[in-house]
Formats: structure tokens, sequence, C-alpha cells
């Protein structure tokens, strides 16, 4: 059996967010059974996102951050726990809205799929397809054509619209390098940040200061896109 951690707004009026977490807590068996643990927002629209994550990872479930909640406590949790629950930010008008997203974020949860911002997912594939192709600088054979990163082999052309702004930021924080041929940019893994980037590609997980800018998009996909990072668990650092 899993748990719910729900984060809601101060009750402050009747059918309340906060009265609907209530009332869904009393009576289990109407959402599948799971119990739910769940944390008010202080007066200002936040809490302590270290702690509540804390909580989540002692016995996983999914977290359903019920709005208005700050961004910065959305990325927060998106960023410590988003890669191992379904982290789901929603508005609930009733307790009907709400049982309605805790059946759905327990079949994600059920399913082995938390949804992780699209832009992170095409960020750790876009420097898996440059580590798989060997684009480590070097010679103009180390840099690939941006118009080549989406195109299969490790980054679906369904990527294509995001491979631009994840590819600034990726540069901005020096975990990718350029070089300018025929008047384009081509790109390639930093080599002097070697070893950080076979680090993410084990770990699944980029810089914070990296990660929060990835976050900003809304979009996000089933982590099951990140599969294909599975042969970088114990990674030989290729020369």
């Amino acid at each position: 059996m899993g748990i719910f951690y729900i984060g809601h707004p101060p009750d402050q009026y009747n059918g309340s967010p906060a009265e609907s977490v209530r009332l869904c807590a009393q009576n289990p068996a109407l959402h599948g059974g799971w119990p739910i643990k769940a944390k008010e927002y202080s007066s200002d629209a936040s809490f302590n996102a270290r702690d509540f994550c804390s909580m989540v990872l002692q016995s996983i479930g999914p977290v359903i951050l019920i709005q208005s909640v700050k961004q910065s406590i959305i990325e927060e949790v998106r960023v410590r726990v988003g890669t191992r629950v379904p982290v789901l930010v929603e508005c609930i008008g009733n307790v009907a809205d709400l049982r309605s997203v805790l059946v759905r974020a327990q079949a994600q949860f059920q399913s082995g799929e938390p949804l992780v911002a699209l832009d992170v997912i095409v960020g750790l594939l876009m420097i898996r397809k440059l580590e798989q192709e060997r684009m480590w600088t070097g010679n103009s054979k180390g840099y690939m054509w941006v118009s080549d990163i989406p195109k299969g082999r490790g980054l679906d052309a369904k990527y294509a619209p995001r491979v631009a702004h994840v590819l600034n930021i990726l540069f901005q924080h020096e975990l990718i390098v350029f070089k300018t041929s025929n008047g384009k940019k081509k790109y390639a893994l930093n080599p002097d940040r070697r070893k950080e980037i076979y680090e993410i590609l084990r770990d699944r997980k980029l810089p914070s200061e990296v990660n929060r800018l990835l976050l900003r998009h809304p979009a996000t996909e089933t982590v099951r896109a990140l599969d294909a990072l599975d042969d970088y668990d114990s990674p030989p650092e290729r020369v």
C-alpha cells in the first residue's frame, strides 16, 4: 500500500481545499484505500520543502500540491523527488475534484510513471546522445550540428521544439561548448566537466541550478523516457 502526500492552503472557508483533504483522509476507501499525509502551507503559500521531501523519500508515494503554492516550492519539490514519484500540481474546487486527482496520482505511481519536466528529459537525453556519439570536442568530428541533435539515435525528433532552449541552458552552465563552422554552431560536451557529466548520466540528475531553469516549462513526460540511461548505472568513462 502506498501513501499520498498532499500540500494544501490553510483552511479559510467552508469547502476549502483543506476541508476536501480532511474529508478524503477520513474515508480512504473512496480513493483506493491509501492513507494521506497532509502538509498545510504557511500564510505566504510556502512550506519547508526539504522536510516534506525527506518524509516522502522515507516511504515513497505520489505528491499532490494544491494551488496556490509558490513556484519556488513547486520547483524545489520537483528537484528533490520528481524523478522518484509523481508530483502533481492541481487546482481543487471540491472533494470530488480531489478524489479524481488521487485516483490519477495512484494510477501513475502504480504504473511506475512519475512525470518529469520535459526539458529535464530533453537535457539528459541530449547529453547522453552527445556522449554516445563521442562528441567531446577535438576535431570537427567531435562536434554535432544543432539540426542533427533531434534526429533519433537517442533523441527523438518530437523533442526538436525544445532543443534550442535546452542547449542554451546547458551552454550557459558550461556542460556543453560550441564552435562555429560555416556560420553555424556545432556543439559538444565540455571535456573539462567529463567526470561530472558521467555522474549526471549515472544519477539522472542535473546540477540544481540547471534543473531549476529546466523546470520552468510546464510540460512533463513519463520518466520511462529516461530508460535509455540504464546503461550508465556503472558507466565506463570513455576516452
